[in-house]
């Protein structure tokens, strides 16, 4: 519970105004006498602004406080105490996907909720965060970095689209998607993407058409979206990487499968889709998966 004297001040600010809505529930003390109320509602500012101070002789109690973003896009939201300087600052910079919610209660700290409703992050103690052996600033993989035994990965041929399972927590927000080349280079590579699909094969990001961007052995490869994107549902989704060239680069990833039936079952963790790709960036939607196979590879998203 946060505690406040006489004449203190709650202060908070977001990254667009009328977008983010804060509500402070909590208590005032005065005289002996307790006032259970809504201390402050409204939609927050562009720029950090006092939105409830202590009246004279009274003490503030903030038991809550509940913000919801109610744009269709990311934006942040920050409270600060006793003034709006950086060194008043009493949250970090929090970031809420479109239509999420972000939950301060007394003893249990801020809960981050998706637009329907699920938990995705807690400050809970009882509640341990993940592993997470992925490369800086990575978000999701599509397998362990600390146990992919790098296998030289034969991927696809020219103009395949292949698609790798990768799972991925509601609010996460997508800029980057990274693969590695192995022993093999691309070789007059004429048009590459990577982009990032849902189960149902619609198109959630793409990156921007490489066209002969070289592609080295043994490189990784990170290539940013040209929109952002914020995961809507914890689950599984696609990484696809798609290249029409004389020769498309090996791939570091797992052992290979002994023949793919078991990966392959529904919903299949990879795939070759039955969309050929030719130029451009990613088709908005692609055919399902048509032929199994034997290899994975890793991935990730930043």
């Amino acid at each position: 519970m946060l505690t406040l004297a006489a004449a203190d001040t709650l202060a908070a600010g977001a990254s667009a105004a009328s977008m983010v809505t804060s509500t402070i529930f909590g208590m005032e003390l005065s005289g002996g006498t307790e006032t259970y109320k809504v201390l402050d509602q409204r939609q927050l500012a562009a720029s950090p602004a006092t939105i409830y101070t202590v009246p004279g002789s009274t003490t503030g109690f903030v038991r809550s406080i509940m913000v919801v973003n109610n744009d269709t896009v990311s934006r942040t939201f920050q409270y600060f105490r006793a003034g709006t300087a950086a060194a008043n600052a009493i949250t970090p910079v929090f970031t809420l996907g479109a239509g999420c919610s972000a939950v301060y209660e007394d003893s249990m700290g801020w809960l981050f909720y998706t637009a329907s409703g699920q938990l995705m992050q807690s400050q809970y103690s009882a509640i341990p965060p993940l592993d997470n052996w992925g490369i800086t600033s990575a978000k999701g993989e599509t397998m362990d970095r600390n146990y992919c035994v790098e296998t030289n990965t034969t991927l696809t041929t020219t103009g395949q689209i292949y698609c790798q399972a990768i799972w991925l927590q509601a609010g996460t927000v997508v800029t980057n998607i990274a693969f590695c080349s192995a022993t093999t280079a691309a070789s007059v590579p004429t048009h590459y993407c990577f982009a990032l699909y849902t189960t149902a094969l619609a198109l959630c990001g793409s990156t921007a058409d490489q066209t002969t961007g070289a592609w080295a052995a043994n490189t990784l490869k990170t290539l940013a979206l040209t929109a952002a994107y914020t995961v809507p549902t914890t689950g599984l989704y696609y990484l696809a990487f798609m290249m029409t060239a004389t020769t498309v680069p090996t791939m570091k990833g797992g052992t290979a499968r002994t023949d793919g039936t078991l990966s392959f079952t529904a919903t299949a963790i990879s795939g070759i889709s039955g969309t050929a790709y030719s130029t451009g960036t990613a088709p908005a939607t692609i055919n399902a998966l048509a032929a199994k196979v034997t290899t994975s590879l890793w991935g990730c998203v930043t």
